[in-house]
């Protein structure tokens, strides 16, 4: 997939293509990025430069990790603590799902370590989604 795709429509859509713009601009050489509904799993606006790789199939699960972790972070030991992004390191690969000031969308990003760290990550997620 070399251009953005998606399942949402209108503002909706468009307002996801405008994050998705977002972090390709600022992370070009990334793997793959997405923003998706939390609610539904559905993936709003999604692009990733390598075609073994399936941003719509790891969609719905990021966001039911991001639901267990709401579920989660209700628990009364942990106050009034708010979600805002997770990092997943792997091998050779960075991925960071940061939540929209609502929580109703993340956005998902993966970029391969050796081309990028987690601090740029991160503030460039923080940049795009807020």
């Amino acid at each position: 997939m070399k251009k953005i795709t998606g399942e949402a429509t209108g503002p909706e859509r468009q307002q996801a293509e405008a994050i998705v713009r977002s972090v390709m601009g600022e992370l070009p050489e990334l793997i793959a990025t997405a923003v998706v509904d939390v609610g539904s799993g559905k993936t709003l606006a999604a692009y990733t430069t390598l075609s073994s790789f399936d941003p719509y199939k790891i969609s719905s699960r990021n966001a039911e990790l991001i639901r267990n972790t709401h579920r989660m972070l209700s628990a009364p030991w942990l106050g009034s603590q708010q979600l805002t992004d997770l990092v997943v390191l792997l091998e050779d690969q960075l991925h960071c799902l940061r939540t929209t000031p609502g929580h109703q969308w993340l956005c998902y990003v993966a970029v391969r370590s050796a081309d990028t760290n987690m601090a740029l990550v991160r503030e460039v997620m923080r940049r795009c989604v807020n």
